[in-house]
């Protein structure tokens, strides 16, 4: 059994995976196991399991390829074992993950009364009126916003110079050290598609790519209606969703689900129920308007047409917001992100509404890509 090994220096020395011991595992995904010692994660890569779009071979090549230029905003690969049944990954230990840091922006509500609503009472519906309890979102807009956005626009830039499309940008993909210290990291490359890579594109064809990728409320419009030779976009789309959750008032307590400004309808009110592309087609719809097969060339051309036309018909709803007026859609994106209010320079706030109209169309081609946002956000 063949097995490649490789060291990388890093700033505590020379580090390998043959020098740890006593690995405390941190949780299970599907197709992988991750374990930390000390300052160091191993995540474990069963090969057998793996399904595409998921793809060890590709995620251990886009990582070498990332690390040779040791980007800030980019996980290290620090060490890797690799033979015919499972693939390790080294990196650096974070400690929390967007996500986590997002979610405990969201207190709990100032405790209630202890006497109860006479009605839920007698009809034995008293734990209701507590889950209907909402909490705040107190996400330092001032503090986190531009700073957050501009990070996860860098990583992007980075990454797509290189040729790579994420593919999964989402919270749980965005590593912090800690509260005190707000450097992002993109992690998580398991299911990205490297552009450059001869044996990947053989294998899934740049014109006929896997359009099952992306998590939930963040899969890119394009990919709904079947678009399979899609870019660089995808990415900037996610991108612009989970900024959005940045700018959401409140939510109901516990939040099971971090609000944005479209729904897949994933268990909001903890009914168990899962996300459906579906709901989030109609979401996106509902908050966005409805193109014309005209206006959205790529679903026209390279799309599921028949599908869009069928459900939508051809001529759209008069309301897609790509469309409308400056001043229609400055309306639209305050609706949609009610705390964009909270910035108080005037300055910071014009850039990141620009960039945020700029990530909004549904055709690829008109959404801004990570450079032009990179530009838009350091021009301050």
């Amino acid at each position: 059994m063949k097995l490649v090994s490789v060291k990388i220096k890093v700033q505590q020395g020379m580090i390998s995976l043959d020098e740890l011991r006593g690995l405390k595992t941190l949780k299970h995904t599907r197709f992988a196991t991750i374990s930390q010692q000390g300052q160091f994660v191993v995540k474990s890569i069963c090969k057998d399991i793996a399904v595409p779009p998921h793809d060890s071979r590709s995620e251990l090549a886009i990582l070498k390829k990332l690390s040779k230029f040791h980007d800030t905003h980019v996980v290290e690969l620090l060490d890797y074992h690799s033979d015919e049944e499972s693939l390790k990954l080294l990196f650096p230990f974070y400690e929390l993950d967007l996500e986590e840091y997002m979610r405990s922006c969201y207190k709990p509500p100032k405790k209630r009364s202890k006497m109860l609503n006479p009605y839920y009472a007698l009809t034995g519906d008293a734990g209701h009126q507590q889950q209907q309890s909402t909490c705040k979102n107190h996400f330092d807009i001032s503090k986190h916003a531009h700073d957050f956005f501009l990070q996860l626009s860098l990583a992007l830039q980075f990454i797509h110079s290189k040729g790579i499309i994420h593919r999964d940008l989402k919270p749980q993909n965005v590593l912090m050290r800690n509260e005190g210290c707000p450097l992002l990291v993109l992690t998580d490359f398991g299911i990205s598609y490297d552009t450059q890579d001869a044996l990947q594109t053989k294998r899934e064809s740049f014109d006929a790519k896997i359009t099952d990728v992306s998590t939930s409320i963040y899969k890119a419009p394009e990919l709904l209606f079947g678009v399979r030779n899609y870019t660089y976009a995808v990415d900037i789309w996610a991108l612009l969703i989970l900024v959005s959750q940045w700018f959401q008032e409140e939510t109901l307590w516990p939040p099971t689900n971090l609000p944005a400004m479209v729904d897949d309808g994933s268990g909001q009110l903890g009914d168990g129920e899962s996300g459906s592309d579906i709901r989030l087609i109609l979401s996106i719809f509902s908050k966005l308007g409805i193109p014309s097969i005209q206006e959205w060339e790529e679903v026209a051309r390279y799309g599921s047409s028949a599908a869009f036309e069928g459900m939508f018909g051809s001529n759209g709803d008069g309301n897609y917001l790509a469309k409308k007026s400056h001043e229609d859609q400055l309306q639209t994106l305050y609706e949609l992100m009610p705390r964009l209010t909270d910035i108080e320079d005037e300055v910071i706030k014009g850039s990141i509404e620009r960039c945020i109209l700029g990530m909004i169309p549904f055709e690829s081609s008109e959404r801004w890509d990570s450079k032009r946002i990179v530009e838009e956000l350091s021009h301050l």
